[in-house]
């Protein structure tokens, strides 16, 4: 009996040790985890109640300086608002761009200052720069010329500029020349590139198509070159003139020996149909450098060969273009271009993304419009400590690959 109390008494203090183990463990859940999950919950919906009741406040960006020689960077007026924006399609449009230095108040109030670095700023020598400046106003430094055309002088902009505004794709805003975007996209901004990783279609290999070849046939000049640069950074005119060795190539403009208007539909036509290749020769070989040039080209029916520092995988589809950079000698260049002049079948391969893709113009202040108002501009904070090494450093090639 007194050994069967005993043990009753062990498993009464064993029942309630488990009890006040598991009461002990229920607190700590109740306390430490369900508690500040509700709690947290509450936050949030408090925020979003917050937020949802808040009023988008207008970002108002100023060109502080000029573009080049045109003080409103070719903008229909002198200040433009969301109408604009909507007219461009962008996806945020509550922004007003403006070059007027006195459209508010202070120079403190716009959300943006845009300098345009390409040039030396050209404003009076006592005013180069704003005298206040708030912490959230964002700087930006936009350029579309190459290092080797960059005037302004950045050595004195350590901690100046929060973002950049350039063709580089590395840019906090990217501002190229013109983009490729699938035939049947209905949102232009929804480009394929340029692009550090884009997705492109394949399909040159099998392509055929008879009327393309017809045209083809009946070209019946090699190569030509609008350019009015001469005695270029990147030496493309001595490329040029080595190619003029081993085929004919018409140069049009200053530095050639040939005429044809800018902007003349007869050029165009022109180009499709007698020319077969468009030298698209940019005159700095730098990283992401790509031009005009090579985009009025592929606008026609010829084939844009390409001389840069750029990998054109990254702007536009495979099999588009002809990049000079990947030949070892002149001469193996010409000889690939003479077989394609000599096999319609294969030179219109180069117009089989054509079918698949069109080109359209870049809008970056769309995409300045959208980063100022993202929340993620609001809570960081950045500034480039050495502007001129971002932009200078590695940028360029001081040789090119092919011999010439």
């Amino acid at each position: 009996m007194i050994r069967r109390m005993k043990r009753n008494r062990v498993v009464l203090y064993a029942t309630i040790a488990v009890l006040c183990l598991l009461l002990g463990v229920s607190f700590i859940v109740h306390t430490q985890c369900l508690r500040p999950s509700i709690s947290y919950y509450q936050i949030l919906r408090e925020n979003i109640a917050k937020t949802s009741l808040m009023e988008p406040r207008t970002k108002t960006i100023l060109l502080y300086t000029n573009f080049f020689d045109v003080k409103n960077w070719k903008l229909s007026a002198e200040t433009v608002g969301p109408d604009y924006f909507r007219s461009l399609n962008c996806p945020v449009t509550d922004c007003v761009l403006t070059n007027n230095r006195h459209h508010l108040d202070s120079m403190t109030d716009y959300d943006a200052l845009v300098f345009h670095i390409a040039e030396p700023w050209a404003y009076s020598l006592f005013e180069k720069v704003p005298a206040l400046r708030t912490p959230s106003q964002i700087y930006v430094a936009a350029n579309m010329e190459s290092p080797a055309h960059t005037k302004h002088l950045l050595e004195g902009d350590a901690n100046f500029f929060n973002w950049t505004m350039t063709y580089r794709l590395d840019s906090d805003v990217v501002w190229n020349y013109n983009n490729v975007v699938e035939m049947d996209a209905a949102d232009d901004r929804a480009f394929v590139g340029p692009s550090q990783r884009p997705q492109w279609r394949r399909g040159a290999d099998d392509y055929r198509n008879e009327t393309l070849e017809e045209l083809a046939r009946r070209k019946d000049k090699m190569a030509a070159q609008f350019v009015s640069h001469c005695d270029t950074f990147s030496g493309r005119d001595e490329l040029v003139k080595a190619i003029q060795r081993l085929m004919p190539v018409d140069v049009y403009g200053k530095c050639g020996t040939m005429e044809c208007p800018r902007g003349s539909p007869r050029c165009a036509r022109m180009l499709t149909d007698e020319y077969r290749f468009y030298f698209a020769f940019e005159n700095s070989l730098c990283r992401d450098y790509v031009t005009e040039k090579l985009y009025n080209a592929m606008d026609n029916y010829i084939i844009p060969v390409v001389f840069g520092g750029v990998d054109y995988s990254k702007f536009v589809p495979p099999h588009s273009v002809i990049d000079v950079q990947q030949f070892a000698t002149v001469e193996g260049l010409v000889d690939y271009l003479k077989f394609l002049a000599d096999n319609p079948e294969e030179y219109v391969k180069y117009f089989w993304w054509k079918e698949h893709y069109r080109i359209t113009g870049s809008q970056p202040f769309c995409e300045l419009c959208r980063k100022l108002h993202d929340i993620g501009t609001r809570e960081k904070s950045q500034h480039y400590r050495d502007i001129k090494a971002w932009w200078f450093d590695g940028a360029c090639q001081a040789r090119a690959k092919i011999e010439f």
